[in-house]
């Protein structure tokens, strides 16, 4: 479904479903999914990583580690959190070409 990493296809590969709704700003909701992504997954790293270094932890490397993560996990998550927006929507709002 993705085409690139920043762009989906206009359709889907294997059952050729419209991935677009064509309503405006429909991928907002995506943005939403993606920094809730971003910051469970820098919470559950953050997490590991002090339960791994206790009671020893290195609080210069998270304080540079952390702005790192946070401005580098949106951009690894925004394809897949494109796709979850997709399902999750599709899920709570399908249309008639889901019922073929």
């Amino acid at each position: 479904m993705i085409e690139h990493w920043f762009r989906m296809r206009q359709q889907c590969g294997a059952c050729g479903r419209d991935l677009e709704r064509g309503e405006r700003d429909y991928f907002i909701g995506s943005m939403m999914f993606n920094l809730v992504l971003a910051e469970l997954l820098f919470a559950a790293v953050f997490v590991g990583i002090m339960l791994w270094q206790w009671p020893r932890v290195s609080w210069e490397a998270i304080q540079f580690g952390v702005p790192l993560g946070l401005l580098v996990a949106p951009a690894i998550l925004f394809p897949v959190s494109k796709l979850v927006w997709l399902g999750f929507d599709l899920a709570l709002r399908p249309d008639a070409a889901s019922h073929h």
